[in-house]
């Protein structure tokens, strides 16, 4: 813990998800108890190494390249190289809890780099705004999903290559 950052360590998972849903609703996602929050949240799940995955998301941004799901299931400890891929465990990959990271972390949407084997489809659209709309991140005015989703992909893709990445 750093001296800013408080200590929730105490708090349960819920009183974690509770914190956040109030500042995300209250517009402060920013703010350092929530900050401390999203990190103690990420520290705490066992099912996917977060830590792992971020650094998987950063180094494919370096790379300028995009990720599928599958990719990222395996960065962070969920599968196994060669096992067998379901489509339920896409749900073990805590989306919102990376968006808000990247978010509370001045990182862009790191998100946009996740894309199916089809590609960028109306399904990863659609999730990707549920991660903004939970995050709290607003579209541009005049800009669509796809068109922000694209933007962001290519911001992460610029801000990984700047020397600003981790």
């Amino acid at each position: 813990m750093t001296r800013e950052e408080p200590d929730l360590t105490s708090k349960t998972d819920q009183q974690l998800r509770n914190l956040i849903e109030n500042h995300r609703r209250a517009g402060k996602l920013d703010a350092p108890l929530a900050k401390a929050a999203v990190a103690e949240q990420a520290r705490r799940n066992k099912a996917f190494d977060f830590k792992a995955g971020i650094e998987f998301l950063v180094e494919a941004a370096r790379k300028r390249q995009a990720v599928n799901y599958r990719q990222l299931a395996e960065a962070g400890g969920i599968l196994r190289p060669g096992d067998p891929w379901r489509q339920h465990m896409t749900q073990k990959i805590p989306l919102s809890q990376i968006a808000d990271y990247a978010h509370t972390h001045g990182m862009p949407a790191i998100t946009a780099l996740i894309e199916t084997q089809g590609g960028v489809t109306d399904s990863i659209l659609s999730g990707f705004q549920k991660g903004l709309d939970e995050t709290g991140i607003r579209l541009p005015v005049g800009m669509t999903i796809r068109d922000f989703y694209l933007s962001e992909r290519e911001r992460a893709f610029d801000w990984a290559s700047s020397g600003s990445a981790p």
